[in-house]
Formats: structure tokens, sequence, C-alpha cells
């Protein structure tokens, strides 16, 4: 046995037993909220931000691009190899036992650095929050009230001519809402930002991503790329994914707390924007006479940005986009988010449960 594959077979079987401890870890959601949620990850999260945090550009998305070429290249090498009848089948399915162990690399490095948050007990357990039912007067009031205050600030921004938001702005009033969260919620602290433009922002736009968390290297990607006044509450969300909530439901509410902490009117704008859009949608649901009339108390502004909004959506959509969503409701419904995508919308329901017990801001 030459001493490359001896490594490559001792690779394998590490990889393998790791895999294993993960499916049967995942099971004890106690453990991971005490062990792993509050316990190894916030430490290895600041210090992945902290080290490549001041990177000027994304290297995870360099990883990425890496990690992709070269399964393909393996995967490749083992197509053409099938057709040479003079190699033996030990050498035609070496490729693909590289692939094989890049894969598994890649998974258990996801969970064991950021992707056994999906098992953790979370908000519910942290704020005493259920996450239920709720009629339809509930949702008339938080439509109500989100309304309200979407439009205040809309108005505020116009009168200020203050619409649009760059990177660094952005960026430091992100920070700036967890960091007053924090007094009032010690365990939502969030220190060392790494927030970084993704390099395939007009890629994702036809694919349909606003933002992603990378947990190979701790960044958090904003696609810039997408309307201007989408872009804060994204930002909120993906630092929400860096601090530890994996469930988009949860990172969804999570960052609307801290966006609506921000002292920076857009900011706020654009986090009850997002969430009167949630909760619009709950409502048309279950009384499409009552979601139209609050559509017609909309500020002008909100309507303008609407329109430019679905026209986007409208110019982005292809098939790839169908096909990205399906696969990653798949990815959703296996990490416990029996829902798929729309487990983001469950976010009315923690905004709801927090309005009872806490209070809005």
């Amino acid at each position: 046995m030459t001493y490359g594959k001896l490594i490559r077979i001792s690779l394998l079987i590490t990889l393998l037993i790791l895999a294993l401890s993960i499916f049967f870890i995942a099971g004890n959601h106690g453990w991971i909220e005490k062990n792993y949620a509050n316990g190894f990850y916030p430490g290895l999260s600041r210090f992945l931000r902290i080290l490549f945090g001041w990177i000027p550009f994304s290297l995870g998305d360099i990883l990425y691009s890496i990690v992709s070429v070269s399964v393909l290249w393996q995967l490749g090498k083992f197509v053409v190899r099938l057709f040479h009848k003079t190699d033996s089948w030990r050498k035609k399915l070496t490729p693909l036992l590289t692939a094989g162990i890049i894969l598994l690399f890649v998974y258990v490095y996801f969970y064991l650095f950021w992707g056994l948050n999906y098992y953790r007990q979370g908000i519910e357990q942290q704020l005493g929050l259920k996450n239920g039912k709720f009629d339809k007067q509930q949702l008339i009031d938080l439509n109500n009230y989100l309304l309200l205050q979407m439009n205040s600030r809309k108005e505020i921004c116009l009168q200020k001519k203050d619409t649009t938001m760059n990177n660094d702005r952005m960026f430091q009033s992100a920070l700036q809402g967890y960091q007053t969260l924090e007094k009032q919620f010690p365990f939502l602290r969030y220190k060392h930002a790494s927030l970084k433009p993704s390099m395939f922002g007009e890629i994702g736009n036809y694919v349909g991503f606003q933002g992603y968390y990378n947990p190979f290297t701790g960044e958090g990607q904003v696609n810039t790329a997408i309307p201007n006044f989408l872009q804060p509450y994204v930002v909120c969300h993906e630092m929400a994914h860096q601090i530890g909530y994996a469930s988009e439901s949860e990172a969804n509410f999570v960052g609307f707390l801290s966006a609506t902490h921000s002292n920076d009117t857009l900011m706020q704008y654009s986090s009850y924007l997002d969430m009167f859009l949630y909760a619009w949608g709950n409502l048309r649901a279950v009384d499409s006479t009552a979601a139209k009339q609050f559509g017609d108390q909309l500020h002008p502004g909100v309507k303008r940005d609407l329109v430019a909004y679905r026209k986007f959506v409208t110019d982005h959509r292809t098939f790839l986009s169908d096909w990205t969503d399906k696969l990653y409701d798949y990815y959703l419904k296996q990490n416990r988010q029996r829902k798929g995508i729309e487990s983001y919308g469950e976010v009315t329901g923690w905004v709801l449960a927090y309005h009872h017990k806490y209070g809005l801001k």
C-alpha cells in the first residue's frame, strides 16, 4: 500500500467517524445548547471573525469556488478514465474517492463549525417564547403596528433625503443595533464584525439569495446587488447566523430585534418593511380583504419600493432560481425546518410571542 493511499484511507475513516458522531449528537438538543451553542461555538465564531474579518474581500467565496472546481475536476477525471480501457478499476475510481473525501470533509467541517446550531434549543429556551398558532386579530394588530412604524420611518427618510446606505454605514449601524440589544439580552452579544459584499452578487440575483453565512471563514456575506432598501435587514439577519442562530425564522427574528434597536432610521425602515411583508402575507392567507385595506394605507414611498422590488424579482426569475429554491427547501427540511423555505415566515410567530411577553420597541 502506497503512502498516499494510506493517507486517503485514514482520512476517509476519520471523517466517517466524525460524521457518525455528528449524527448521534444532533439528537441531544439540550447538550448542544449548553456545550456547543453556548460553549464551543461562540469562541470559535469570534476567532474566525478576528482571523478573517480584516481581509477586504470575501475569502469564503474564494474557498467555495476552489472546492466546487476541485470536486468538478475530480468528477471529470472519473468520467474520462471510464473510457480508458487500459486503466484498472482502482485507477478509474480514485478520482471519485477523492471527490467523496472532499465532500465528506466539507460536511464534517460545516456541522462542527456551525451546522450543529440547527439542533440547539435557541430562542424558545433563551427568551421563554412559544412560537405557536395565532388568531386573525393578533395578525391585524401586528400589521397595524408594523405599518405605522414602516410608514413613519419612510416619511422621515424622505424628508431628510436619506434613502440609501453605503456598506460602511450599513455594517456600522447593524453593529450598533446589536450592541444596544445586548444590554437587554447579553446572550445576543456580537463582537468583531466580519461583514462583506458577496463576490457572487449578480449571479445571486438569478439564483435567488440575498445573503448567506460562510461557516468556513465566519464571514457574513451580503448581496449588495439587490435593492438597497433590503440590504440593511439582510445584514442583521446574517449577523444572527454568525452568533449561532441557524434557524431562518430565528435569524429573521434576532435580525429584526437588532435592526429596530439601531439608531439609524434607514436600518429601522428596512427591518419594519421586511417584517411587514411577512405579517402582511400571513394576514392575506386568512383575510385578503383586511390585507388589502393595509395595502391601501401604504406610504407612497413604500409603494414605490415594493414596485421596484417586484420588478427586480420578476426581471431575475429564471429556471435556475426555481431549481435552487427546491434544493434549498430540501436542505432546510433536512435541518429541522419542516416548512422549508416557508420557515422564514414563521418569524411572525416569534414577533407576536415576543410582543405578548416583552412588548415591542
